[in-house]
C-alpha cells in the first residue's frame, strides 16, 4: 500500500511537472526569449540572424497593394491591423488626404528571415514611405508596415518628424528653432498588434544634429510598452527594427551639418 501511494503521488508530481513546463513554453512562445531580442542600439541595427531572399516589388504591384491598403486595408490579401486607424491620424495631422496614395512608398519588399536562434522563419511584406505634404514648420511624416505572411501578424508605425533625409530637409536645419537653437523630434504613433490601440510617443532633443542614442530610445520604449501590458513580442519584430533603420533613418548617424 505505501508502494502504491508512492507510486502514485510520483505519478502526480510528474504531471504536474509537465502541466506546468507545457504551460510556461507556451507563453514563451513569442514572447522575449534570451537572445531573441536586442538588448543594445548596436544589437537592434545590425540583425543577428539570416536573411534568406529579397525580392523588390515592382511600381504596378505597389500600385496594385496601396489601392488595396486603401480600400480594405491589406497587404498581400492579409489584414494590417491598425492601417487605417494610422491613416485616419495621419490625415487629422495633415499629412495626408485620406490616402495611402499621399505617400511616397519608397521601399517595398518580400524578404526571407530567419529568427536569430535559426529555429524560426518568417516571410515579410514590407513598406516604407515619407508623406508627400510637408507641413509649414518643416515637417513630414514616414510610414512603415510588416506583414508576416506565414501568420498574419503585421506591424504598422507612422512617425510625424523634422529630421528628414538630406534631400527632402528644407535647410540646413531644420524649420523648429527653439531658444535659438535646432530642437529635432520624432513622434511616433504604433498600432500595437493584438491589443487593438493606437500609441503615441515622443523623442526630441535640441542644439545638436547627433544624438546616436535616439534610434534606440522610441525602440526601447515600444519594447517597454509591450512587457509592461503583457503584449506578445514576436522575434521578426527585431528585424523589422533593423530593417526600419536601415531603409528609413540610417542617414541620420552619418549626415552632421556642424561637423
Amino acid at each position: 500500500m505505501k508502494n502504491r501511494k508512492t507510486l502514485v503521488a510520483t505519478g502526480c508530481a510528474l504531471v504536474a511537472i509537465l502541466l506546468i513546463s507545457t504551460m510556461a513554453f507556451t507563453l514563451m512562445q513569442g514572447r522575449s526569449q534570451p537572445g531573441m531580442s536586442p538588448g543594445n542600439l548596436d544589437q537592434l541595427i545590425n540583425y543577428p540572424g539570416m536573411v534568406l531572399m529579397t525580392r523588390d516589388w515592382d511600381p504596378g504591384e505597389i500600385q496594385t497593394e496601396i489601392l488595396q491598403l486603401d480600400l480594405g486595408g491589406t497587404i498581400r490579401g492579409i489584414p494590417v491591423e491598425g492601417a487605417n486607424e494610422v491613416r485616419q491620424k495621419m490625415t487629422d495631422k495633415g499629412y495626408l488626404t485620406g490616402s495611402f496614395f499621399d505617400i511616397t512608398w519608397d521601399l517595398a519588399s518580400d524578404i526571407q528571415v530567419v529568427s536569430p536562434d535559426g529555429l524560426e522563419t518568417a516571410f515579410l511584406a514590407l513598406l516604407k514611405g515619407w508623406s508627400n505634404t510637408m507641413l509649414p514648420d518643416g515637417t513630414k511624416a514616414l510610414i512603415a508596415i510588416g506583414v508576416n505572411m506565414f501568420d498574419g501578424t503585421s506591424i504598422i508605425q507612422a512617425a510625424t518628424t523634422n529630421v528628414l533625409p538630406p534631400d527632402q530637409m528644407p535647410g540646413r536645419d531644420p524649420y523648429i528653432i527653439w531658444n535659438a537653437e535646432p530642437y529635432f523630434y520624432v513622434q511616433y504613433w504604433w498600432w500595437v498588434w493584438g491589443y487593438g490601440r493606437l500609441v503615441y510617443w515622443k523623442y526630441w532633443w535640441y542644439d545638436s544634429h547627433k544624438a546616436p542614442n535616439w534610434f534606440w530610445g522610441p525602440y526601447w520604449w515600444w519594447y517597454t510598452y509591450l512587457k509592461a501590458y503583457s503584449i506578445v513580442w514576436r522575434w521578426w519584430y527585431w528585424y523589422w527594427w533593423h530593417w526600419y533603420y536601415w531603409r528609413g533613418w540610417y542617414w541620420w548617424s552619418t549626415y552632421w551639418p556642424y561637423i
